[in-house]
């Protein structure tokens, strides 16, 4: 359920008519100029942080569908990400004459799913090990008589 919910919000970012950060780019890109000027590294810019946003985006996607999907192999999920992120490009080149589909996006994306898988499967294995393990119990000798 959670997966669907979250499909569909990112479905609505994909296909916004117009760049969803549109209206703050102006803004944002003024903050980024101040903070280089008081330090920032001149690589942290706007590109990097879109780049960044959409493996952040798309990191619930490589958990959730793990989680909802138990029985595929995780390398699944990740190519899954790979193919829905390539049609939502396709999909903005085609459709939506305001977008700009971009192959960084479709690494971005398909790293955000991969970081998911990566991250519940530490998570998943840090449950594991913190598990207490019962001893066996002592073998008794039968009871006679």
């Amino acid at each position: 359920m959670l997966l669907a919910l979250y499909l569909t919000v990112l479905a609505f970012v994909a296909f916004w008519p117009t760049p969803v950060d549109r209206p703050v780019a102006g803004r944002f890109q003024t903050v980024l100029f101040a903070m280089h000027r008081s330090g920032l590294p001149e690589l942290i810019n706007y590109q990097f942080v879109e780049f960044a946003s959409n493996i952040l985006m798309f990191t619930p996607i490589g958990i959730l569908a793990t989680l909802a999907f138990p029985v595929f192999h995780r390398g699944r999920i990740v190519l899954s990400a790979f193919l829905a992120s390539c049609c939502m490009e396709l999909g903005q080149k085609l459709f939506l004459h305001d977008r700009f589909p971009s192959a960084m996006d479709i690494v971005a994306n398909t790293a955000g799913a991969m970081l998911g898988v990566w991250v519940l499967g530490e998570v998943e294995q840090w449950i594991r090990q913190a598990k207490p393990t019962v001893p066996p119990k002592p073998a008794r000798p039968p009871k006679i008589g």
